[in-house]
């Protein structure tokens, strides 16, 4: 019996230690499964750092898009300035000179004192008459009339202001007189004038009969 005894305590310490190493075996077996389960993963190649760019690199790839060249870094103690263009003046255009125009003066009517009316000595006499501007050049302040033959001057300057007028405009001219005390027939001419003294148009009169 003793021995029967013995013999089952040193089976039951084999099963123990037995019973250890297959765990760790099934353990190992089931580690390995695992392992060979389990998706490759792709080892991702060793790439070495590339070298840090240069100030100088970088400045030549951001001139590239730029419409001036960018100065190299590191020259401190130069200032950049772009380039300008002087944009040319404008050349003023020679304005065409204008096309002279022409005097003309051509007379419509009597308004006072009709050819041959009779006049007392020494009376005075209100003579106008109607013209028409017939060139194409407007009357002003320079324009003059002026007595160019008969009895002068009848008492009235020998120059008179002509009445100022536009191109084709109809204006009336007055001047004063004063008949002589001679009985007689009398007749005076005036002619208009130019800023440039050069007579133009027809000669208009005054004529008067003095008893």
């Amino acid at each position: 019996m003793m021995m029967a005894a013995t013999t089952n305590k040193l089976c039951l310490k084999r099963i123990k230690r037995d019973g250890r190493y297959a765990w760790r075996i099934a353990c190992s077996v089931f580690v390995f499964l695992l392992a060979g389960c389990a998706p490759l993963v792709e080892a991702t190649p060793f790439v070495p750092p590339a070298a840090a760019a240069s100030p100088t690199a970088a400045a030549t790839v951001i001139s590239l898009w730029t419409a001036t060249p960018a100065p190299e870094i590191g020259e401190s103690d130069a200032t950049f300035e772009p380039e300008i263009t002087p944009i040319p003046s404008p050349v003023a255009s020679e304005t065409a000179s204008p096309v002279a125009c022409t005097s003309g003066l051509k007379f419509l009517d009597d308004l006072t004192v009709p050819d041959g009316s009779p006049v007392n000595p020494g009376e005075r006499i209100d003579k106008q008459w109607l013209i028409r501007n017939t060139g194409t050049c407007d009357w002003d302040a320079d324009y003059r009339l002026r007595l160019v033959g008969g009895y002068p001057p009848l008492g009235a300057e020998i120059v008179q202001a002509l009445f100022p007028a536009r191109a084709g405009a109809e204006v009336t001219l007055q001047i004063f007189f004063t008949a002589p005390p001679a009985s007689g027939v009398y007749r005076s001419a005036w002619q208009a004038y130019d800023p440039q003294g050069i007579p133009f148009g027809e000669t208009i009169y005054i004529e008067i009969t003095v008893p």
